[in-house]
């Protein structure tokens, strides 16, 4: 349901305002988003030859394409969860810390550009929208279509709000609980046995966030002085943290918002449904064979229920003292 309630929460921005930005400036989007697979790919070579952890993993851990979703596809092929959740969480704790402070205090002209998409709450469009989210989430992740909770409400939300049909407005209550529930399943999967055998893996993993920022920086300036745009908002469109939390933060500093929600849009449609693929080409190159770990489909439901349940209940090896 987390995943649902994030996707229609996003479903809201593919307003003509938004679809009419990605349009103008599609050029820029595709090189920004090549840009974030290749600073991901790099960050995955780096911090595994740094920590020992294997490639596969660190693969998942650095593609910028949001914790909970790469977590997904990590489980999938069998990937250590640990690493993806706590290289994940510290990059995007790194991007929402020193982005806005250095466009701030920086000295950067700022553009402002307020931006809201425009939707009033109504229960009795907003539950049976949630519901028929869940159907479309479980019916693609039968179709062997990973992350479908996520992707299927934005498709079908941004279609219906292209076609000019208002859906209702998301409450900030619900996409914060969905965010709650998250951080609770990725903290589940913070494995004692994964950080005693590597031990150096979050220093590592740290430094190799600040890489992927400043590696993402410099790509916006390149990208900024080719196509002419802000390098402002450039920055917050190619900082590689997730929609959410670049999106607020281009509300907070009212800079060209349609611009920067455009470009992670795409971001997280193109990264959520080609992560996958991309990684399967790279180990084939690569002379391996890519395994996807898969006795029978687990949705993410499924998935965030038993995490959970792992953090409520105790084996009774866990209880004594």
């Amino acid at each position: 349901m987390g995943q649902v309630i994030l996707g229609s929460a996003v479903s809201l921005y593919f307003t003509p305002t938004v679809v009419a930005a990605l349009a103008g400036n599609f050029a820029a989007i595709m090189a920004a988003t090549v840009a974030v697979f290749l600073v991901g790919g790099f960050g995955a070579l780096t911090l595994s030859r740094a920590s020992g952890v294997d490639g596969k993993s660190t693969f998942f851990a650095s593609i910028p394409g949001g914790a909970m979703a790469m977590a997904v596809l990590a489980e999938r092929y069998g990937a250590q969860i640990a690493p993806v959740a706590v290289a994940h969480s510290l990059r995007v704790s790194i991007v929402v810390l020193l982005i806005p402070f250095a466009l701030t205090y920086g000295g950067f002209p700022l553009e402002a550009a307020a931006y809201r998409p425009e939707a009033p709450l109504n229960l009795s469009i907003l539950v049976p929208w949630l519901i028929f989210g869940c159907v479309l989430g479980e019916v693609s992740e039968r179709l062997d279509l990973h992350n479908g909770y996520l992707l299927m409400p934005i498709f079908f939300g941004a279609a219906l709000t292209v076609s000019g049909i208002q859906l209702s407005a998301v409450p900030h209550g619900l996409t914060d609980f969905a965010q709650l529930m998250f951080g609770l399943v990725l903290g589940a999967r913070y494995e004692r046995a994964f950080f005693i055998r590597y031990k150096l893996f979050i220093p590592f993993a740290l430094l190799n966030s600040f890489l992927i920022v400043i590696a993402s920086v410099v790509a916006a300036i390149a990208l900024a002085w080719i196509f002419d745009l802000p390098i402002t908002t450039m920055v917050i469109a190619t900082s590689p943290g997730g929609l959410a939390e670049m999106t607020i933060t281009a509300q907070a500093l009212q800079i060209s918002v349609p611009l920067v929600v455009a470009f992670h849009l795409f971001r997280v449609v193109v990264v959520n449904m080609g992560t996958q693929y991309i990684y399967t080409c790279a180990v084939r190159v690569l002379g391996r064979s890519p395994r996807e770990v898969k006795p029978a489909p687990e949705s993410v439901e499924a998935i965030s229920a038993r995490c959970i349940s792992e953090v409520g209940l105790k084996s009774p090896d866990d209880g004594g003292s």
